[in-house]
């Protein structure tokens, strides 16, 4: 599974509808986001499932026989999907907790960002870094990092300059304890530049053309800059950037707009439906050549920022019987 670092920050509508009004003194009382819970539980869910369906089919375990062939795409082969799920969410977070902490994005101070990403993401690194040293050099099956990749020394320096994906491209997957580090990669170098972004860039209103280069650049990455590379395809830094760029627009978008009901209805209907068929037409879209020109993650991601907007903007309460996904 990878390993994305979003966490749930919650929002009142008095929040997201202001327009383009000073913080205010006091702290809001804030909620969590079922529309994104729910998000993040699909999310999970897809990667979940993928990496189990790579286990048994590595292990020759007929799981899927006799099952038809787009049900088996669209639960056993939507990982990829549903890590877009979380770059698009994770965007949307750290962009809206950063406009609740320094009230504007032009006012976000690099060196506090910087600090509490560290923070976030440093502790648990290294403890797993610890953790898979360990089992490597106790030549623990599926643990041990092949020198044909260049070895424990290069692992590790790859994953704590988040460059495992960089890795992959050139010298093959590293085993799959190692190969989540690669999403958290492509977030952390996002991440590295986005406060100065902000800081330089925001109040003159080009962070926003930046971003939407980013956007654009997605499709082109996955289809023609990554020259046939199965691993870059997908791994990718602007392969994966145009997500948590939709994510940061959708943020920027909700702190200076009023969305009215009829729009936040037709936001949650179109981007529903536009999600079901990303995750549940595969094969369809395989054909109509979506896919080879990149722009299947595109549309994941357009359609889970939909979603999050929607939620945001009615402060969308989920169901009783979804509670244990909304945890």
């Amino acid at each position: 599974m990878p390993l994305c670092d979003g966490v749930c920050d919650p929002f009142r509508r008095e929040s997201l509808q202001w327009a383009v009004a000073p913080a205010p003194a006091k702290p809001h009382n804030w909620r969590r986001l079922d529309g994104v819970d729910l998000l993040r539980g699909l999310a999970i869910l897809l990667v979940l499932l993928n990496h189990v369906n790579i286990r048994l089919r590595g292990a020759h375990v007929p799981f899927s026989a006799g099952l038809p062939a787009q049900l088996t795409s669209s639960l056993f082969w939507n990982g990829q999907r549903g890590v877009q799920i979380f770059f698009a969410i994770s965007g949307f977070l750290i962009t809206s907790t950063s406009l609740r902490r320094w009230g504007a994005l032009s006012k976000v101070s690099p060196l506090d960002f910087y600090r509490l990403r560290f923070a976030r993401i440093a502790p648990l690194l290294f403890l797993l870094l610890t953790i898979l040293t360990a089992l490597h050099f106790a030549h623990v099956k599926y643990f041990v990092v092949s020198p044909k990749t260049g070895g424990i020394g290069s692992a590790l320096r790859a994953a704590l300059t988040f460059r495992v994906n960089v890795l992959e491209a050139n010298h093959g997957y590293l085993p799959a304890n190692w190969d989540i580090l690669w999403s958290l990669g492509v977030e952390e170098v996002f991440y590295l530049f986005f406060p100065l972004a902000c800081r330089f860039l925001a109040r003159r209103k080009i962070l926003y053309v930046l971003l939407v280069c980013f956007v654009i650049a997605g499709p082109f990455a996955r289809a023609v800059w990554s020259h046939g590379n199965e691993v870059w395809r997908e791994y990718s830094y602007l392969g994966s950037m145009d997500a948590i760029a939709l994510g940061c627009l959708t943020a920027i978008t909700l702190s200076s707009a009023r969305i009215t009901g009829r729009t936040s209805r037709f936001l949650a209907i179109a981007g529903s439906v536009l999600l079901a068929v990303c995750l549940g037409c595969t094969l369809l879209l395989d054909r109509l050549g979506v896919e080879r020109l990149g722009l299947d993650m595109t549309f994941v991601a357009i359609a889970t920022c939909m979603i999050i907007a929607a939620s945001a903007a009615t402060e969308w309460r989920g169901p009783r019987v979804l509670g244990p996904a909304l945890l």
